[in-house]
Order: structure tokens, then C-alpha cells, then sequence
């Protein structure tokens, strides 16, 4: 029996696995998302596109169990109605392109449906995944800090040479490498990491920043307990300037002050809060021109020397005006622009079915896919879920779950142009925090709930403005 035969019986298994363990299948999809491309590239890589759907396959076992105990949880999950109508209907209009004439063939479809709309169920799935806040705040810790051996790998490819078997990407339809790209005039390679490509990383640094930003701002940034996640902040600032990638950056700056009105200004403490974010970002900063001043030089000399930021930054607003009058009001077709399309469109030219146009930018693509229908179904719900997490944050009381809600509201507004549909990682951080914030807002009212009938039984209670969980009060 060869490779892909076992892999095909244990992907059977790991749906049966999950579908009984499916809290634990949730958390597993987070970890395997950060290993998913290491193990394409170097463990079965005569086995890509198997590989590369382990994650949805664990995905769908944990969706069915979910399922099977939905009602048990119904107390657990979040009420959304108005964002759930927008989804079922967006939903229902993905399912009709599916089958849009223009189209090649079906499997296009239902490729692109799966690429909009599987990770969707994550809005309700991750709040019925932890059964505390304690229970979160451990799995959060440990993800953020996976930043630190992610990033340790990266610093090796950096050093290493370009055509050095740490300096592969991998494909997903075969086992077929080709080397990482470097700088340009320089010779260092722009780093994956355990990525597939570029992007992967770019995705996940992004995310894990912002959640590590959360969760320092949910310690006040005391230095005392946090060394480690004040490693992992380093290691993703090395990371974006390895990539060789400015959006991460440039997004960065953009959050920042954000950051800093939502839940350093507007807390109590806020002058000391500061003055310590202003000493960690300069001591962290320090560290990563120290650790790898090649990276820095790299990264600059490729910002300096591109003038086409302007025009890139203005794309994901300008593209879908464009292209409104080649996409007209349906566009050719879900998937037609994915980059799967090729792959099982076998003698046909690739993209003749969307006459040749072909666009680089996610909010060009949907507009082309799904026409002007789709395109204003699909951002309603891009513009809905920020606003929705900005609108809590001043009703939640426990100061860890209003942290992890800003860092939600950062990801979900950074996102509104990001690309969610083609790029999977994303596509997976984008609902895990939007789920993530239905869990926090429903862990804080229980906590409230809990903190008023403590207060109600308690012979002579102390006025509280603000009820702190036993684990977090310990931990901050």
C-alpha cells in the first residue's frame, strides 16, 4: 500500500476521531494550520493536495459532532440573527453560482463555495470549544507563543542558501518544489518558515501579533510572567522583515493607535500601561536590530527601492469599480478566478472563462466571480462583524475578555480588504477570531452573571465595577 493510500485511510480515521473529540479537533486545525506547509514540504511531499486538506478534513469531523450536540449547547451559542441571515442568504447565493453557466465545470464551483463558506461554521463552533475563561487563556498563551520556534525557523532560512531544502515552497496539487525568492540584490531568501509560500507566514505573523498584543495588553504589560510572549512579539516583528512583505508592517502602524484608544487610553492606568509599552516596544525593537540587522538592511533596501505602494494600497478599494462592468451583476461564477480552477480544468486554457481577465486582489476577484450581488453580500459581512466587535467592547467588564475582543475588532477590521476567500490561512484566522469573539462575549456575561449572585449571597459584599475571574486575578 502506498503513501497516499494510508494517508487516505488515516484521513478516513481522523474524521471518526473527531466527530467524538471534536473540542480537541478544533484546537488541533489552529496547530496544524502553523505545521500544515512543513509537513507538504518535507514529510509527504509526493502527497501535496492530500496534506493540504488534513486541516478540513479534521474541520468537518469537528463540525458534525458539533452537530450531534448542538442542542445540548444551545445555551453556549452566540444569538446573532441579523449577521446569520446575512450568511444564509450569501450562502444560498454561493450555492447558485455554483452552477453559473460560465463556469467550466461544476467542481470549480463547488471548490469556490468551499473556499467562501467552510470555515464559516468556526462562528459557532469556537464558542462551544472552551468551557472557561481559564480554559482559553491557557490555549491562547500557547498559540501565541508558537511564534518563537516558527520564528527560530525562519531566522535559519534566512542564513541559509536559496536553493537549501529549508528554502522550498510547495504546490498543492503535486510534489513538485521550487525555492524560495530572495531579495532581490540580496542574497538572503524571503522566508516561509513551516509555511507553504510567503502569504501562509505573512497570514500568520499578522495574526499572532495582534493576539499576542491582546494578551499583553490583558497583563497591563508587566514584564514579570510575560518574558516569553514579549519573545514571541520579537520573533513576529523578525518575521514580517524576513518576508520581505510590507503590508504587515504598514498594517501595523495603521492598528497601533487604534490599539492604543481601545485598551491602553480608555483603562484605568493608562498613563503607567503606556509608559511600559513605550519601554517594551523600544527594548523589542532593540532586540530584533540585534538579532538580525541583515534582515532589517534586506527589508529596507526592498521598501526603498519599490514605488508601487500607493497604487497597492489603493487597489482593494478601486479594483471592484473596475471590474464591475466585466463581473456585471453575477458574475462568471464562484471559484472562477481561485487558483485551484487550473488544476481541475484539465485541456482548457486557464481563465479563458473569465476571458482572460485575471486580478491579483481579493476584492477584484469577488467582484469578478460573484458580480455586483454577491460582492455587496460578501462585505456587508466583512463591515459587520468589526462593527459588531467595537460595539461590545464598552459593555464587557473583565479586563482579559475586552482585551481579546480589541484584538478581534483589530483582525476582523484589519481584514475588511484582506484576503480571506484566497488565501486559506486567512480564511481560517478570520472566523476562528470572529468565533473568538462570540466565546469572549459570552464568558464575560457569565462572569458577570456569576460575580452578581456571589455578591447577592455574600453576607456584607464589597462593591465591585469590575468582577475578576479567580484564574485571571492569579495570572495578572
Amino acid at each position: 500500500m502506498n503513501i497516499r493510500a494510508l494517508l487516505i485511510l488515516a484521513g478516513a480515521a481522523a474524521v471518526l476521531w473527531s466527530v467524538r473529540r471534536w473540542r480537541q479537533a478544533v484546537q488541533l486545525v489552529m496547530f496544524l494550520l502553523i505545521c500544515e506547509g512543513a509537513i507538504r514540504k518535507w514529510i509527504f511531499p509526493g502527497a501535496q493536495d492530500l496534506i493540504y486538506f488534513a486541516k478540513d478534513v479534521f474541520l468537518l469531523g469537528a463540525y458534525i459532532g458539533f452537530f450531534r450536540e448542538r442542542s445540548r449547547l444551545r445555551s453556549r451559542l452566540p444569538a446573532i440573527p441579523g449577521l446569520a441571515a446575512l450568511l444564509v442568504i450569501a450562502s444560498l447565493y454561493g450555492l447558485f453560482e455554483v452552477v453559473n453557466p460560465l463556469l467550466p465545470n461544476v467542481l470549480v464551483g463547488i471548490l469556490g463555495f468551499k473556499a467562501y463558506f467552510f470555515y464559516v461554521p468556526l462562528l459557532w463552533v469556537v464558542p462551544a470549544t472552551f468551557s472557561s475563561g481559564e480554559e482559553l487563556a491557557r490555549f491562547l498563551r500557547r498559540y501565541a507563543l508558537t511564534a518563537i520556534p516558527v520564528g527560530l525557523l525562519a531566522m535559519t532560512q534566512f542564513v541559509s542558501s536559496p536553493t537549501s531544502v529549508l528554502n522550498t515552497y510547495a504546490r498543492p496539487g503535486d510534489g513538485e518544489m521550487f525555492y524560495a525568492t530572495t531579495f532581490g540584490s540580496s542574497s538572503f531568501v524571503r522566508v516561509t518558515a513551516t509555511f507553504s509560500f510567503i502569504t501562509g507566514y505573512t497570514s500568520y505573523l499578522v495574526a499572532a501579533m495582534i493576539l499576542i498584543l491582546g494578551i499583553l495588553a490583558a497583563t497591563r504589560w508587566r514584564f514579570r510572567g510575560n518574558l516569553l510572549l514579549f519573545a514571541a512579539l520579537a520573533m513576529t516583528l523578525l518575521g514580517i522583515s524576513m518576508t520581505g512583505s510590507r503590508g504587515p508592517l504598514i498594517l501595523l502602524v495603521a492598528i497601533l493607535p487604534l490599539y492604543w484608544w481601545l485598551i491602553v487610553a480608555r483603562e484605568a492606568g493608562g498613563g503607567a500601561v503606556f509608559g511600559r509599552v513605550i519601554i517594551a516596544l523600544t527594548v523589542v525593537l532593540g532586540l530584533v536590530s540585534y538579532a538580525d540587522q541583515g534582515a532589517i538592511d534586506a527589508f529596507y533596501g526592498r521598501a526603498i527601492n519599490v514605488s508601487d505602494v500607493p497604487d497597492r494600497l489603493a487597489a482593494p478599494f478601486q479594483q471592484p469599480f473596475d471590474l464591475l462592468i466585466h463581473g456585471g451583476i453575477l458574475g462568471f461564477g464562484i471559484g472562477a478566478t481561485h487558483q485551484t480552477a487550473a488544476a481541475v480544468t484539465k485541456g482548457i486554457p486557464p481563465y479563458s472563462w473569465t476571458h482572460g481577465i485575471v486580478v491579483e486582489g481579493e476584492t477584484g476577484r469577488i467582484m469578478l466571480e460573484l458580480g455586483g450581488i454577491g460582492f455587496l453580500l460578501i462585505y456587508l459581512i466583512r463591515f459587520y462583524l468589526p462593527l459588531l466587535a467595537l460595539s461590545q467592547l464598552r459593555t464587557l467588564r473583565v479586563r482579559y475578555f475586552r482585551a481579546i475582543a480589541t484584538s478581534c475588532a483589530l483582525f476582523l477590521l484589519a481584514q475588511i480588504p484582506g484576503s480571506v476567500v484566497f488565501d486559506f490561512v486567512t480564511g481560517v484566522y478570520y472566523w476562528f477570531f470572529a468565533g473568538l469573539l462570540m466565546l469572549v462575549i459570552q464568558l464575560d456575561r457569565e462572569a458577570v452573571r456569576a460575580a452578581t449572585a456571589a455578591r447577592a449571597a455574600a453576607p456584607a459584599p464589597e462593591p465591585s465595577a469590575q468582577p475578576v475571574p479567580a484564574w485571571h486575578a492569579r495570572s495578572g
